[in-house]
């Protein structure tokens, strides 16, 4: 079925390569172009030839969006490889997926700031509060956006301060959860010129409450039993400063406030069968997330190129109580972990600007970072005799890098080639105590990779572009404890010692062929690609410790499909959709005899053969209160099933419906709205091992009243 389907999809990019006849040499109708700065560099979107989309702020907003993880449901070939909290989750793009620890296999960008905390795979802790747009690449990207990029890059662009004029939004939204709690919302932008043109200050705030839907069981009987115990607080401020002395000079200053608290995990015993959470006498656990991000970007216009300098600084701590329920052994056990990531980084670049045949790039990235591990994993007590892990010590990163591209408009535009390198190097060293042994650890370790890319675009007309792109995706290797490895040995049957804390780092190439059409009249958009990627030393994440070896190869092959169409004025339908055809090679055997879903020929862990979303949107203005304007939107998201990495037990197939009606009436804006309108409670995260299954969220209905002002 995967393979048909993806020669099938071979077949339409080609078609599409063919089918550039009189019709689409057409004149295009002058329509509002979207700006993307995918390529680091602000271009129409319909001329990046890269798998790149842009999630403006009204479909985030009308699909439901609130979280990084959430955008999942948008993005054909991704979907969420687990998610226990907002901020303490992982998602995949195209089948690179290899569990939940090491480094992130997604790049994610605030502006021009990275984020990323070593030796955990979390998606950044931010809310979509006054973002412009999401910008997404599939597709490893690492040429520009360095290592980690192996899957893609997600790109949150927060709306800038406008220095001309005084503006403000103020919104208030209240729902329900299915068989759970209340949920509040309270949201404000204001937006202040201090010196017309020149200076300007954005404020926005907001704060969440969801009422949680699950229950706590302790089998400890210790009385600790409750309701809606895994309920959500988050605090967002974010505040930016824009300030442009000349024309050819701006400088922009942010801080971004984030602090999220849970009181438990998403994470449900699959034992039970309605969302319960099972603990032994030590309550439902809890989990704190909080960043400070700094941030400051200068764009120079020197007539010949840009220079763009951004320094930032991160500081984010994810602390975390958990109890787990082991099968054989009952949910005795708890991982009590505290995570304090620093992190430093500095990006200058120079970009080319004008109109001539050959443009280019070049620049320089270093960061410094340190991630401050406290872990615990215990029965009964952490300071107590039955302590499995009991460690602490930092993970240090420096690291830098050069980059570079250059692209030739050649015969009239018709055909630009590009070539892009980047040249990284990585130092790390970990030190670690053992508390229950009094014994300490250090391990160093230096990494390197040239990462290229290799891309060609023909421009066939105004309305028609074909791609072929050839890039590398590199990840730095991974530090473990002395446990991590020793529990690695006994899993896998291994002498003792022969499982190293240096775990090798894993590096891909993804070959891909796309084009993008539009028709004059831009009511019609068709993309489409087909790629294959080649994996090689996946590091891969197993047992109750996450230990990772490198395990393996992976084979991929998939095809993504979007298109938009306006049949009728006002009527926008759009549909994507992927299908992903993947396969471990070269698995050792040890860990093939330990892993039922690691086996040679198998479809690789945590990753869907296929998903899709179907979306209408419908605008009509009204004679009501003196004039009004409606809006309907409605979605459908489907992904298929996920297999757990240990027993090769598959999750179940994911649906959700999303709908939404809304009305404006002068500055004020009235909203009705569903998300899971069907309560989908099937289960779309499985761990066989720890009993545990992640579900969506339930059904929320609710209000939402706006202004602007």
């Amino acid at each position: 079925m995967g393979k048909r389907a993806i020669l099938l999809g071979a077949a339409g990019v080609i078609g599409l390569a063919a089918f550039s006849g009189p019709a689409l040499a057409q004149e295009a109708e002058v329509a509002e172009e979207i700006v993307v700065t995918a390529q680091k560099r602000e271009e129409n979107l319909f001329d990046v030839p890269l798998a790149v989309q842009a999630l403006g702020a009204e479909q985030l907003e009308n699909a439901g969006v609130q979280s990084v993880a959430e955008l999942t449901s948008l993005i054909p070939g991704a979907s969420v490889v687990s998610a226990s909290t907002p901020g303490f989750d992982t998602i995949q793009i195209r089948g690179i997926a290899s569990g939940t620890t090491g480094d992130g296999l997604v790049g994610y960008y605030i502006d021009e700031t990275p984020f990323g905390v070593p030796n955990l795979q979390l998606t950044p802790p931010a809310g979509m509060l006054d973002i412009e747009r999401v910008e997404v690449v599939r597709g490893p990207s690492g040429t520009l956006y360095g290592q980690g990029s192996m899957g893609g890059t997600i790109k949150l662009v927060t709306a800038r301060p406008d220095t001309s004029e005084f503006s403000g939004r103020a919104q208030l939204q209240s729902s329900s959860t299915s068989d759970g709690g209340d949920n509040l919302s309270v949201a404000g932008v204001v937006n202040i010129p201090i010196v017309t043109d020149q200076l300007a200050i954005r404020i926005a705030g907001s704060y969440d409450e969801l009422g949680g839907y699950a229950a706590y069981d302790d089998i400890g009987t210790l009385g600790l039993d409750g309701e809606d115990v895994n309920d959500f607080t988050g605090t967002n401020i974010r505040a930016t400063a824009l300030l442009t002395p000349s024309a050819d000079v701006d400088v922009s200053l942010m801080y971004w406030r984030i602090d999220n608290e849970q009181g438990a995990f998403n994470t449900l015993s699959s034992s039970v069968a309605e969302p319960t959470i099972l603990g032994f006498g030590r309550g439902p656990g809890f989990t704190n997330i909080d960043m400070d991000l700094y941030a400051i970007t200068l764009n120079w216009d020197l007539g010949f190129g840009v220079l763009t300098s951004n320094s930032s600084y991160v500081d984010h701590t994810l602390d975390f109580d958990l109890p787990i329920d082991v099968v054989g052994f009952g949910p005795i056990f708890t991982n009590d972990s505290t995570f304090d990531t620093t992190s430093f980084t500095q990006e200058l670049r120079l970009t080319s600007t004008g109109e001539g045949a050959l443009r280019w790039m070049v620049g320089g990235f270093y960061r410094d970072a340190t991630i401050e591990s406290d872990i615990c994993f215990y029965i009964g007590a952490c300071a107590g005799p039955f302590r499995l892990i009991d460690t602490a010590g930092p993970i240090d990163t420096t690291s830098w890098s050069v980059f570079g591209e250059a692209s030739l408009s050649l015969f009239d535009g018709k055909l630009v080639p590009l070539v892009g390198v980047r040249y990284f190097e990585d130092e790390r060293s970990a030190n670690g105590l053992d508390r229950i042994t009094s014994l300490t650890s250090s391990v160093d370790a230096e990494w390197d990779s040239v990462s290229p890319r290799f891309n060609l675009t023909y421009n066939a007309t105004d309305n028609f572009i074909v791609y072929l792109n050839a890039a590398k995706g590199f990840r730095s290797g991974t530090l473990q404890t002395d446990s991590q490895a020793a529990t690695a040995d006994i899993l896998l049957g291994l002498a003792p010692g022969t499982t190293q804390n240096q775990v090798d780092p894993d590096e891909l190439w993804t070959y891909e062929i796309g084009s993008r059409w539009q028709s004059p009249s831009r009511d019609w958009l068709i993309e489409a690609s087909v790629y294959r990627t080649d994996w090689e030393g996946v590091q891969t994440q197993f047992g109750a410790l996450a230990s990772i070896i490198n395990g393996g190869d992976y084979e991929i092959t998939g095809f993504d499909l979007g298109i938009m169409w306006r049949p009728v004025d006002g009527l926008t339908l759009q549909a994507v959709a992927n299908v992903n055809d993947s396969e471990i090679t070269n698995a050792p055997a040890a860990l093939s005899a330990s892993l039922a879903g690691v086996q040679n020929g198998a479809r690789p862990p945590n990753v869907p053969e296929n998903n899709y979303t179907l979306a209408a949107t419908y605008e009509r203005p009204l004679n009501w209160f003196g004039g009004s304007n409606l809006s309907l939107y409605s979605s459908y998201a489907y992904r298929g099933d996920q297999l757990d990495a240990t027993t090769g037990v598959a999750s179940d197939d994911i649906t959700d419906l999303t709908l939404r009606a809304g009305i404006d009436v002068g500055a004020w804006r009235f909203e009705a709205f569903a998300l899971n309108a069907l309560d989908e409670d099937s289960a779309a995260v499985v761990a066989p091992t720890t009993a545990s299954v992640q579900i969506p969220y339930p059904r929320r209905v609710g209000v939402q009243i706006g202004m602007n002002f």
